[in-house]
């Protein structure tokens, strides 16, 4: 999906802001007691997630939403991997649950030089709106819906919301991201600016 030229939209992206959606990810959500499951993470990708937490490990990025509960992104073909190897994990423990919430949760994501400009008008920064002062995976809200924010770096930040409840939270982002140059982008111009991203270390400690 895209919204006009690839270049154009990487233009926005490095200028301004890009809002994309990214519904199409895969959603995992792993319930456990919480010692079982930090065991379980460390065994597959190397330590533990606490609460707020994030860790980005095998093209995934697994958040810690609450004690003894992690929520797990990727793209389509991984998270069907990883659902096998953990559907497998669960029936070895009786206390551990594996469900995919992909249907139930839309993600919108924003990205660019002034995303840290609308996360803070979004509320996404607490209070003090300072992003040093909340936790890379935290809970908010967006126009009175219900939102968890994964702030990946200090120009990328992926917004979970209730599928049902996506469009006015696409709209409310929107809205807020007016006056500092927002606009849609694609999916190939969304890739390209990780791209440019991963040759830029992130500027706050996000995680």
């Amino acid at each position: 999906m895209h919204f006009g030229s690839a270049a154009a939209e990487l233009a926005v992206c490095v200028r301004a802001v890009g809002l994309v959606d990214h519904s199409e990810l895969s959603k995992l959500v792993l319930e456990a007691p919480p010692a079982q499951l930090a065991g379980l993470t460390s065994r597959l990708v190397g330590d533990r997630v606490a609460p707020g937490g994030v860790l980005y490990a095998g093209n995934a990025w697994w958040c810690g939403d609450a004690p003894g509960r992690v929520i797990v992104l990727s793209d389509p073909d991984t998270g069907a991997r990883l659902r096998d190897r953990l559907h497998t994990d669960a029936r070895r423990f009786v206390t551990m649950a594996v469900r995919d919430v992909s249907a139930e949760l839309a993600a919108i994501a924003l990205l660019g030089r002034n995303a840290d400009q609308v996360l803070r008008t979004l509320g996404a920064f607490g209070e003090s709106g300072d992003p040093r002062a909340v936790a890379p995976f935290a809970h908010g809200s967006i126009a009175g819906t219900p939102a968890s924010w994964l702030l990946q770096s200090d120009r990328r930040a992926l917004a979970l919301v209730p599928r049902d409840h996506a469009g006015e939270a696409w709209l409310a982002i929107e809205g807020a991201g007016r006056p500092f140059g927002i606009s849609c982008v694609g999916h190939e111009a969304a890739s390209r600016y990780a791209l440019l991203e991963r040759t830029r270390p992130a500027a706050l400690p996000f995680g």
